[in-house]
């Protein structure tokens, strides 16, 4: 059967989803997965929203006949597809005699651990609650808890990790969660993942380690939201060692490895303890007010080798303690000291980046590589022909002529993700009606955000905005302290003023609470950062203006996005045109696809960065935007409104 047997005019769809509409962009995207699981091809897919992109690959995938993997972004869509959308295509399916099994796999720390479990009940550290949860769950998801914090400690000391898993050996491994997971996607057509997950799978099969994966085997792969790839692979094809995973790996081991004799003062285990934070420290010594930065020979200094030296021997003892006692616990502590030994004292790679991380309390020192392209393609594509990616944000303006708003292409996604240049490629534009029911104001009239006036003007700007569209507004900014000055210019406005709308900040509460509250308010402003430029879905009258402060190019001294840089310019290309550009037209067209969510959808999006006017590269910026209707003066946003409330007052059912 074809896809369009499904989803083309009086397929099964139409007759089981009353007022569903065959779209030709989702007939066409069908029809080129289909063609790319059959010819074994890669595909690039730039599709718009409201294109109906999830079953029009789900359907080819699964009447396909091979085992797929989907791989998105989130847990929240992985969720999606798997409790939404794919009931609704198996039925389908099965009216066309086609019979399905799927299955849906998170990281481990997802999983409830039962033997952690029960040492963490023997030991006085867990509570009874989890215990009877234990009891009755029949997946041990930690999203059946939907009122446990997610930084909640009883948590993190009874979840499954990679670090903690025993595997067979395990006395409760055949009651596991994540056993019980894994067994049900080897029997699985097609198997729901996201990128984390996805990304360590390839890492393990990377590292040809007991033929290790964390997915069953699979012919083909599809890639949503694959637009964030690069930055998740950079995380799992690097490595590691934070102060966190050496204060867990010490307390695991002070449970598993008691001391030989009572005679010994300080159990190896504290003296890991000790050293860790002795080392720690004296790197965030050398951070300058620095959250983030690259490492260099410069920090070889005697104190930071010394310290480094002590923990390495600490890890040492730990693991020749471990490898001394019997029993499986005994060999995942002497493993996991081992790992973090040869993380510590493993030199850097010409292809690599180190950098260190201080916030708060947390520190984390890491080796991520500088391009990831060379080993996706080792990794992934040399083993699977059918590899579709596909995301509402995949195109960007052409590298060759970035001023040429006309031309979009895939080469930056190709180039970064290691895509064979015989992948086939297509863009499907939204169905949506953009210039009747969407406004792009770019004000002439603010300071370029590198002057200092810019913070206060785009204050009362954003302001001015909410005061026309009465509240409904995301105020999205890229940076925590650009959040924060907003937010207090609009705090001191609205106690000014009596405005009615309430005023949400990022961080004052989690972030699926925030977004309850704003929904049901239906006239609340939103101030946050990058994190809820993407992956937030709020249809409907509830957000109406979505403000950007600044242009969303990468930060350029974070030490990965320095050395990205430096690298394309080794090759001979513009670090500015060539990764910047493109780049920062991914994350715009993120934060304006926050906007229209469905066909009755409307409202205005104002990005207040004047440069997308006056600069070279404002142009290709901005045409890789919606067709959305182009305002510059605040008196033509008044007008555009008064067009703008006729249109949602018309849709109201």
């Amino acid at each position: 059967m074809r896809a369009r047997d499904v989803l083309g005019p009086a397929g099964s769809l139409e007759r089981l989803l009353p007022g569903y509409r065959p779209r030709d962009g989702q007939l066409a995207m069908a029809d080129a997965v289909e063609a790319a699981l059959a010819e074994e091809r890669p595909l690039l897919v730039e599709a718009g929203t409201g294109t109906g992109k999830t079953l029009a690959y789900l359907v080819p995938a699964l009447a396909s006949g091979r085992r797929v993997v989907v791989s998105t972004a989130t847990r929240a869509l992985q969720e999606q597809i798997f409790f939404k959308d794919l009931p609704v295509v198996i039925e389908l399916l099965a009216e066309h005699g086609v019979h399905v099994r799927v299955a849906l796999m998170k990281g481990l720390t997802n999983y409830l651990c039962r033997r952690r479990l029960a040492e963490s009940l023997g030991a006085g550290l867990s509570t009874l609650r989890l215990d009877r949860w234990a009891r009755e769950t029949e997946v041990g998801d930690r999203s059946e808890l939907a009122d446990l914090a997610e930084d909640d400690p009883a948590w993190a000391a009874v979840q499954s990790s990679t670090d903690t898993r025993i595997g067979a050996d395990c006395n409760y491994f055949d009651t596991c969660f994540v056993t019980k997971m894994k067994r049900e996607a080897e029997d699985a057509n097609l198997v729901v993942v996201n990128h984390h997950l996805f990304c360590a799978d390839l890492a393990l099969r990377r590292s040809q380690r007991e033929r290790a994966s964390a997915i069953p085997p699979y012919d083909a792969v599809i890639f949503d939201e694959a637009h964030q790839l690069e930055d998740v692979a950079t995380t799992f094809f690097g490595s590691t060692i934070s102060s966190a995973r050496v204060d867990a790996l010490a307390r695991d081991a002070r449970r598993a490895l008691p001391p030989a004799s009572e005679a010994l003062s300080r159990p190896i285990h504290d003296e890991l303890s000790e050293h860790g934070r002795a080392f720690f420290r004296e790197l965030a010594r050398g951070m300058r007010g620095e959250s983030r930065r690259a490492l260099g020979p410069a920090d070889e200094t005697r104190e930071i080798v010394a310290a480094r030296l002590r923990l390495e021997a600490a890890l040492s003892a730990v693991a020749h303690d471990a490898q001394t006692r019997p029993g499986p616990a005994a060999e995942q502590i002497a493993r996991r000291a081992l790992d973090l030994g040869r993380v510590l004292s493993g030199e850097r790679r010409e292809t690599e980046i180190a950098w260190v991380e201080i916030r708060g309390e947390r520190a984390v020192l890491g080796r991520s590589p500088v391009f990831i392209g060379d080993a996706f393609a080792e990794a992934l594509f040399s083993r699977v022909g059918a590899v579709v990616c596909t995301s509402a944000t995949l195109a960007t303006p052409a590298p060759s002529d970035p001023d040429d708003e006309d031309r979009r292409s895939f080469e930056f996604v190709r180039e970064r993700l290691g895509v064979p240049r015989d992948a086939r490629s297509m863009i499907v534009s939204s169905p949506f009606d953009f210039a009747e029911r969407a406004g792009l104001y770019v004000p002439r009239d603010l300071p370029d955000p590198g002057d200092p006036r810019f913070d206060d003007a785009a204050g009362e700007r954003a302001l001015e905005l909410v005061e026309i569209t009465g509240g409904g507004a995301f105020v999205l900014c890229t940076s925590v302290r650009s959040m924060r000055a907003l937010h207090a210019r609009l705090s001191r406005a609205r106690a000014e003023r009596g405005a009615a709308w309430p005023l949400l900040v990022q961080g004052e509460r989690p972030k699926s609470l925030l977004l309850s509250q704003f929904r049901a308010a239906k006239h609340a402003v939103l101030v946050a950062t990058m994190s809820f430029w993407e992956g937030v879905d709020v249809p409907g009258e509830a957000l109406r203006l979505v403000v950007l402060d600044k242009i969303p190019f990468a930060v350029p001294s974070d030490p990965v996005v320095a050395a990205r840089c430096e690298e394309v310019e080794r090759r001979g290309m513009n670090a500015f045109y060539n990764y910047s550009v493109p780049s920062a037209a991914l994350a715009l067209k993120q934060g304006f696809g926050r906007l229209i969510r469905s066909e009755t959808d409307a409202g205005l999006v104002a990005l207040l960065d004047r440069r997308a006017l006056t600069k070279p590269y404002g142009r290709a910026l901005l045409s890789s935007l919606p067709p959305a209707r182009r305002l510059h003066a605040l008196a033509d946003v008044r007008n555009f409104w008064v067009h703008i409330a006729e249109a949602m007052v018309r849709s109201r059912p």
